[in-house]
């Protein structure tokens, strides 16, 4: 009788340790999706460093001495692949042709890119 006791607590003791190892892996794993989780959100927020630029118009007095040119040097920044570009929305947005060229006095409107804190004109 105490050789099955033994036994019995033999088994016992056996489950006992499995089911711990059992529960240690389980919580070991957990851990590690967790840590994967929460690196992966922490490190997307990281990569979003870039601050956006939105198009914006402002109309603009031409002076003397202005050209599309010029304007274009000014206001365009890095968003146009070239001026004549640019010069083309600006013909477009104004209803400009090409032989048409503009005068001092008159108004254009023009295209600029800027952050929306401060929407101010790029050449003002």
């Amino acid at each position: 009788m105490s050789e099955r006791r033994i036994l019995r607590n033999r088994l016992r003791r056996q489950r006992e340790r499995r089911r711990n190892i059992t529960i240690c892996m389980l919580t070991a794993c957990m851990i590690l999706v967790f840590s994967f989780y929460a690196n992966s959100f922490r490190s997307s927020a990281r990569e979003h460093t870039t601050q956006s630029e939105y198009k914006y118009y402002t109309s603009i007095q031409i002076r003397e001495g202005d050209t599309l040119w010029s304007i274009a040097r000014t206001f365009m920044g890095t968003h146009y692949d070239s001026e004549s570009a640019y010069i083309e929305e600006l013909c477009r947005i104004n209803s400009l042709s090409d032989e048409e060229g503009i005068r001092a006095g008159r108004y254009l409107i023009v295209p600029y890119f800027n952050s929306p804190d401060s929407p101010k004109a790029a050449g003002e």
